[in-house]
């Protein structure tokens, strides 16, 4: 069975965060008016709309990880216009490690991520590990 054409976008999405290409999600996979919804209560919580302010807090949470953050999904659930991808998420910063699972929730329409919703097992421990 092939794999759902939104299961793919998120997929290349992940992958596009592995390589460090910005560029290529910018112009590829995101809506023009995406939103990503971040939650928690340290600095990166809060809501990014548009390319330009995802893009912004994608490097910004690069930068703080020391680009040692990554997402390695393990699997995903689709239905409609909204794919869920359980995920590891495992990153350093000095002395800090993050090492968590969540799951990340998706809406694509025509082929672009229009809206992301992120919920870690341990929302705290993304706070502690941002901070």
């Amino acid at each position: 069975m092939s794999e759902h054409p939104n299961v793919i976008v998120v997929r290349e999405s992940y992958d596009a965060l592995a390589k460090g290409d910005l560029d290529y999600l910018r112009g590829t996979l995101l809506a023009d008016d995406v939103v990503f919804h971040v939650p928690g209560r340290g600095a990166l919580a809060g809501a990014y709309r548009g390319k330009d302010e995802v893009v912004n807090y994608l490097t910004r949470l690069g930068e703080l990880s020391e680009n040692t953050l990554a997402y390695e999904p393990e699997s995903f659930l689709v239905g409609d216009d909204r794919v869920a991808a359980l995920v590891r998420v495992r990153g350093e910063r000095g002395d800090r490690r993050l090492d968590d699972h969540g799951v990340q929730v998706f809406r694509v329409a025509d082929g672009k991520i229009t809206e992301r919703w992120s919920y870690p097992y341990d929302p705290y421990l993304f706070d502690e590990f941002s901070a």
